[in-house]
């Protein structure tokens, strides 16, 4: 079990594109070359021009070639979104299998917990990993995990959670343990909260 790095991208593209499109074909070939030995994607079901890239980045590649704005990677990556500002956030696993479940499930949901600046994630640990614990309690989920975004100053908190269906997410949802931890982590929301939801395709290497 090795050390990763999720890449979570999420990209706006043009009505036209389509998940065969060469210049993603290429950018997903680009990251094999790399050492990525899995990736996933897909669009949102919420959005048809949001589409959705996760890389597990292996700790034996050599990330600056990738994730240095400046680099061939990025610019090429910045083209494929119409306002050439892909969102980006990378979160550190002990291993890969604490995401796959997730990644792998009929539906992956990414859900964004954004700070506000009077906020920091050790000070409200207990709640923020309740929040993922409490899943497990859920008919439907399949498992995944959290973390801290290593670029975001300890503002956002992502959470990749696996479901059978969008409906039984919606049903936890409802629930009064969903609402513990949430009632308790409301105030310190800040912008870019979200939660998206997408039927992934996962590419070996």
């Amino acid at each position: 079990m090795n050390p990763i790095t999720l890449e979570f991208l999420r990209l706006t593209v043009d009505k036209s594109f389509n998940l065969s499109a060469p210049i993603f074909t290429s950018l997903r070939q680009t990251v094999k070359a790399g050492g990525v030995k899995e990736q996933y994607y897909g669009m949102t079901d919420d959005d048809s021009n949001q589409l959705l890239w996760v890389i597990e980045w292996p700790q034996k590649a050599h990330l600056p070639d990738f994730l240095e704005e400046h680099s061939r990677f990025r610019q090429q990556l910045n083209t494929l979104d119409v306002n050439s500002k892909p969102i980006s956030w990378l979160v550190p696993f002990r291993f890969a299998e604490e995401v796959r479940p997730a990644l792998t499930a009929p539906v992956c949901e990414f859900a964004h917990i954004a700070l506000r600046e009077n906020a920091k994630p050790e000070t409200l640990s207990q709640s923020l990993h309740k929040t993922f614990t409490d899943c497990y309690f859920a008919p439907g989920f399949t498992g995944g995990n959290w973390g801290v975004a290593t670029n975001s100053n300890d503002r956002m908190c992502l959470y990749i959670l696996g479901w059978e269906s969008r409906a039984h997410h919606t049903e936890f949802a409802k629930s009064a343990l969903f609402a513990v931890e949430i009632d308790k982590l409301r105030p310190f929301f800040g912008p870019g909260s979200i939660g998206l939801f997408a039927k992934l395709t996962q590419e070996l290497s």
